[in-house]
């Protein structure tokens, strides 16, 4: 069973449904998404980590010119998430079995598990997304 994070519970995903539609990464399946809410936000999403029954979510929101910094590899993934623009991210849990969000909390990184966030050195070096 996935550890419950401390945070601000949210009533849902702040982009609505679930979508893969914009994959960046993957390894045997989604591991970084691209996700827009309806007012246009972007939420970059890493998995985190999963049980028998929950697979969890990093949603970072940030702004256009952050997203270029991190794909680019100025910022790393690990510092973008430490310190984010809007001071927070989305830790969601979806059921795998339904693919719905059953928790979704507002929370900083210090409330998760340190060994399963990106290693600070770590980088992303990738494309922009043609569809923004």
């Amino acid at each position: 069973m996935l550890s419950e994070i401390e945070g601000t519970l949210l009533p849902g995903l702040p982009w609505g449904e679930i979508s893969f539609d914009n994959v960046l990464d993957h390894y045997e399946q989604a591991c970084i998404t691209l996700q827009r809410g309806p007012a246009g936000q972007l939420y970059l999403t890493w998995w985190n980590d999963m049980d028998d029954a929950v697979e969890r979510w990093i949603c970072l929101p940030l702004s256009k010119a952050r997203l270029q910094a991190i794909l680019s590899g100025e910022v790393p993934p690990r510092k973008a998430m430490d310190h984010p623009e809007d001071g927070y991210v989305i830790v969601v849990d979806i059921d795998l079995e339904t693919d719905t969000a059953l928790r979704t909390v507002k929370t900083t990184t210090a409330a998760l598990p340190q060994d399963s966030l990106p290693r600070p050195e770590a980088s992303l070096i990738m494309p922009m997304p043609a569809t923004l």
